[in-house]
């Protein structure tokens, strides 16, 4: 079911958006931790990230080569180092590997990597990268083409850092939410929304982030079922931000959902009234074709109410 019609896409955070431009970067919405590697030539092409807000997982690729990397929480037996994580990891996967194998490096910020050579020798070697501390573990795959391009997993390695200490940034818990509702998680996303907007005042343009992921969180919750903590969100953003109309358009879907026409039309009109007020790049949304208001077409009074709002 399509909730709302708000426009706020155009704001959303894609692959070449993401918190450290130039990097290839994970951080979860609610819990410290952070990886980077330079992006150099890879291409991003799926990101993915758990609605229980503790994976985030980032697939690219570079010719014929390809990256996997995750950052996620380890469930038990904390606290974790590089070592452990891969040796855990391995053996909950059931891959083999020869203690002659099982390899360190440190990258040039000082992160210390633990390494796992697998299928050396045959048409597709790959490379397992871990860092880890406490119960956050960074899990990164490296799949060449033959053996000749395995030298190059150490320049992408090299460029690791790793800080398990790093709090999420309003970037990072938008990034997160944003990939979530694009899968259509939306229970996940409206968690992570909400993370995000407790950490919108550190954004670099408060009110705009502030309208943006409020609007998403409400649509993320009116799409989860919860119509009364997205009405909850819409009235607590009016009492701080009378002037934008989206909070009292999100209402009035709200009681088009509820069967509520003079409720929605109430809200509708505010809206209307406050059109002018949207975000630059931003429309109003057309209430005529609105999933969420339609459910009130039989309803004669009202639909010649939204038929008058243009």
């Amino acid at each position: 079911m399509k909730f709302l019609a708000s426009v706020v896409i155009a704001f959303s955070l894609s692959a070449s958006g993401q918190a450290t431009p130039g990097k290839l970067s994970f951080a979860l919405p609610e819990h410290a931790g952070t990886a980077t590697l330079d992006q150099g030539d890879w291409k991003i092409v799926e990101m993915s990230a758990k609605p229980d807000n503790n994976e985030f997982g980032i697939r690219a690729v570079k010719g014929d080569e390809h990256f996997l990397g995750f950052l996620f929480l380890w469930p038990e037996e904390s606290p974790l180092t590089s070592e452990t994580c891969r040796d855990r990891m391995l053996l909950a996967e059931k891959i083999p590997v020869s203690a002659s194998d099982r390899r360190n490096m440190r990258s040039r910020s000082g992160a210390d990597i633990a390494l796992a050579l697998l299928s050396e020798g045959n048409s597709h070697p790959v490379i397992r990268a871990f860092v880890a501390s406490g119960d956050i573990c960074a899990d990164i795959t490296l799949t060449y083409q033959s053996i000749a391009e395995v030298p190059e997993s150490k320049q992408v390695l090299d460029s690791l850092t790793f800080d398990a200490q790093q709090a999420p940034s309003f970037r990072d818990a938008f990034a997160y939410a944003t990939v979530e509702w694009d899968k259509g998680q939306t229970k996940g996303a409206a968690r992570a929304y909400a993370a995000a907007l407790k950490l919108v005042d550190s954004s670099d343009d408060p009110t705009k982030w502030r309208r943006v992921t409020t609007d998403q969180l409400s649509m993320a919750l009116g799409i989860s079922g919860d119509l009364a903590q997205s009405r909850a969100v819409n009235l607590a953003a009016i009492a701080r931000d009378p002037g934008y109309p989206v909070y009292y358009y999100n209402l009035a879907c709200a009681d088009a959902e509820e069967g509520k026409p003079d409720a929605a039309r109430q809200h509708l009109q505010q809206a209307w009234d406050r059109r002018h007020n949207t975000l630059p790049g931003e429309k109003f949304p057309d209430p005529a074709k609105d999933d969420s208001l339609l459910k009130l077409k039989s309803n004669a009074s009202f639909w010649n109410f939204v038929e008058g709002l243009h």
